[in-house]
C-alpha cells in the first residue's frame, strides 16, 4: 500500500551507448537509479514532503518517481533533461518535468524551475523554496539525459 512520501531525492544523469535503450540505461546508472524499479507518479509535491540527499536502496526496490527523459540519435546533437520542485510552507507544491533539444543543461533547469513557478502561480499556491536538478549531454551515437524526483520514503 502506497503512503504519502516525506521524504525525495533529486537525481540526473546522462550517457552514451550503441544504441537508445543502453544510453539510457547507462544514464540510469549514472543517476544512480538504474537497479530500481520505478513506478511514474502525479506531479503534485506532498504536504511536509523533504528533499533530502539519495539514499542508496536495495535493487529491486520499487519507488514512485517523476522523470524527464530525453534520447537522441543524431551526432552532435545537445539534450537536455531537468525536474523543478516547487515547495510550500502552507499547501502541496509542484514537480515540474522538462526536456528539449539544442538547449544547455543550465537552460533545461531554468526552464523547469519556471514551469514549476508558473503552475504554483495558476492554482493560487505561493512556493517557499524553488529547486531543480538537470542532465545535459551531446550526443555521440546514441545519446540519452534524465532528471527525476525518487520518492524514498
Amino acid at each position: 500500500m502506497w503512503e504519502v512520501p516525506k521524504e525525495a531525492a533529486l537525481v540526473a544523469g546522462d550517457a552514451d551507448g550503441p544504441f537508445e535503450l543502453v544510453a539510457f540505461d547507462n544514464a540510469l546508472r549514472k543517476a544512480g537509479i538504474a537497479e530500481l524499479n520505478l513506478v511514474p507518479v502525479s506531479s503534485i509535491w506532498p504536504i511536509g514532503c523533504k528533499i533530502v540527499k539519495w539514499r542508496k536502496m536495495e535493487p529491486g526496490t520499487i519507488v514512485p518517481l517523476v522523470i524527464s527523459k530525453i534520447c537522441s540519435s543524431t551526432p552532435g546533437q545537445k539534450i537536455a533533461a531537468a525536474v523543478g520542485i516547487a515547495i510550500s510552507e502552507t499547501s502541496h507544491g509542484m514537480v515540474s518535468e522538462y526536456h528539449d533539444i539544442g538547449i544547455t543543461q543550465k537552460m533545461a533547469a531554468r526552464t523547469a524551475e519556471d514551469m514549476v513557478r508558473y503552475m504554483m502561480e495558476r492554482r493560487g499556491l505561493e512556493p517557499t523554496k524553488i529547486t531543480s536538478v538537470s542532465a545535459g549531454h551531446v550526443v555521440e551515437q546514441h545519446g540519452a539525459a534524465l532528471a527525476a524526483v525518487v520518492f524514498i520514503r
